[in-house]
């Protein structure tokens, strides 16, 4: 049964996985682009000689997912399809994980099949596996490390946890927390004993401690704490200056400052991340993370999770249990703290184990209060076919109405104009690339195949300069690509020479509905063009006539 379950969930994370969604996005170019660096330089395209800690040009980022992807770059070349494989299958393994790890906790095969079933199924962890998400390998070494202590693998367990703080920021926190937990339910002197003489494995901490403390994992996390959040600091500003108000009343002190109004946003993300609003109505607000009219988990699940939390509360002095409710209620506190936590899904999703787990729980429970064998058919025929109904309806969702509904936030169309671009590049003059769309260098390097060493020897910066030529503002990459954006239309003809290509969007360069591919201004010449989903121009290559 197991492996049936597996062949469904290979399904559903492979099916079309080049193409849905429907193209990268910018955080897995950077994956991908890092990762053709490291596998043909040793560096990352920043030119970092084997990084423990990754520098993007936006940001710092954990870099073992980059690492995870590189032998698939270098085996299947630097493709869309190469950047999400290693994730999709790690989206699978989580599922034989959580089989394994709940079948040992509660000595159950059957509690064992369910939680992979529903985890196979569940549109939160389909999202996460389609896409290249550090947080489904996160998922990943915390089951194994879970795994892996249960069963007493002291040392494999150790390192599967230290290997979390090397891939997504929300372990930093949560991963001490969930070993804490682990040792404090199972800790007997023989288990203090055998992780006593594994602590020489602690030493691969170093690395990402010196990032936490003094490095860029530090810095990450001030750009979104909730203690960096100048709403919460402008809002108390307002009720205590407020024409109404007394500066002198000490209730105003009390109830209006930084103290209570942190709690209080940590307390409302907190809570954000158990509504129904976002496990089973609408999901993750944030169109990336989710797909809209979908929760993160499939609503038939919804009695079965509050039935299995009423078991697991009920019998909360057996370790499993006990471990079971620390990991769900000690999940959500990273994504609390930071000012855009409330319903992240990316955060949250260390939520998912015990969610999926609890709600197995629940279906085992109902499954023996019916001991006549003719009425467990029924009831086993009718769960079964509203949790197929309900997958089937997210399944129908996800791969038609999102693929095309969400192109835009998956800056659809960089690849295909990419591709067009990248044979003209040899012969052409200077390359313009409009910077305002989205930014356009990791695209351009990689759907162009612009080589990862050839990119550490040009790059030189991409803070923007007025006027870096007469009439265009931008930076200048190699020695002649340009990124930013011509002032106005008669700049954009000013600038252009004869064997320049400009790379223009509509609505930015081309004004209004302006269809350039079918009437190209007088002084330029369309040399190709592509669509929207909605069948309207989206990119020109244009050179001067």
């Amino acid at each position: 049964m197991i492996y049936l379950i597996l062949t469904l969930a290979a399904f559903l994370r492979l099916f079309q996985l080049g193409g849905l969604p429907i193209s990268l996005f910018g955080d897995e170019i950077d994956v991908g682009y890092h990762a053709w660096s490291l596998v043909t330089t040793g560096r990352d395209y920043m030119g970092n000689l084997l990084p423990t800690y990754i520098q993007s040009l936006a940001e710092w980022r954990a870099p073992l997912l980059m690492y995870v992807t590189a032998p698939f770059i270098k085996l299947l070349g630097p493709t869309p399809f190469a950047v999400r494989l290693p994730v999709a299958l790690l989206g699978v393994l989580n599922i034989y994980l959580i089989y394994l790890l709940a079948r040992k906790l509660f000595k159950s095969k059957y509690v064992g099949l369910l939680s992979a079933l529903i985890l196979a199924l569940t549109p939160w962890h389909i999202h996460y596996s389609r896409a290249a998400f550090e947080s489904t390998l996160l998922l990943t070494l915390l089951l194994s490390g879970t795994l892996f202590f249960v069963v007493k693998r002291y040392s494999l367990s150790i390192l599967s946890f230290i290997l979390t703080l090397y891939t997504y920021s929300t372990a930093n926190l949560f991963t001490p927390l969930l070993a804490l937990s682990l040792f404090l339910i199972y800790k007997s002197k023989d288990t203090t004993a055998k992780l006593f003489k594994k602590s020489c494995l602690l030493l691969l901490l170093l690395p990402i401690a010196y990032h936490l403390t003094l490095g860029q994992a530090a810095g990450r996390f001030s750009l979104v704490s909730v203690f960096k959040d100048k709403e919460i600091t402008y809002d108390i500003i307002n009720q205590r200056t407020s024409p109404w108000v007394d500066q002198n009343d000490v209730e105003e002190k009390i109830f209006h400052n930084k103290a209570i109004s942190y709690a209080g946003k940590v307390g409302s993300n907190y809570l954000s991340a158990f509504s129904p609003q976002f496990l089973f109505i609408s999901g993750d607000p944030n169109f990336r993370h989710s797909v809209g009219r979908f929760g993160e988990l499939l609503w038939a699940t919804a009695p079965f999770l509050l039935l299995g939390f009423v078991i697991l509360v009920k019998n909360i002095r057996k370790k499993e249990n006990k471990l079971i409710l620390a990991w769900l209620l000690l999940s959500p506190i990273p994504s609390a703290l930071t000012f855009d936590g409330a319903m992240h899904a990316t955060r949250l999703i260390l939520m998912l184990p015990p969610l999926v787990m609890i709600t197995a729980l629940g279906i085992k429970h109902i499954s023996a209060l019916v001991t006549n064998k003719k009425i467990f058919k029924v009831y086993a025929f009718i769960f079964f076919l509203i949790l197929a109904l309900s997958s089937r309806a997210y399944w129908h969702r996800y791969s038609f109405h999102y693929k095309f509904e969400s192109a835009r936030h998956w800056h659809d169309g960089y690849q295909e104009i990419g591709n067009k671009l990248a044979p003209r590049l040899e012969s052409a003059g200077r390359v313009f690339i409009n910077n305002t769309y989205e930014p356009s260098l990791l695209k351009f390097a990689f759907f162009a195949k612009y080589p990862p060493v050839k990119f550490q020897q040009d790059f030189t910066g991409d803070v923007p300069e007025e006027n870096i030529i007469p009439g265009f503002d931008g930076f200048k990459f190699a020695d002649k690509y340009y990124f930013g954006n011509a002032r106005n239309l008669s700049d954009l003809f000013k600038i252009l020479e004869p064997g320049d290509i400009y790379l223009a969007v509509q609505s930015k360069e081309v004004p209004g509905d302006w269809d350039w591919s079918k009437e190209p201004p007088q002084e330029l010449k369309v040399l190709d063009y592509t669509k929207d989903v909605f069948n309207s121009p989206l990119f020109y290559l244009v050179s001067p006539r």
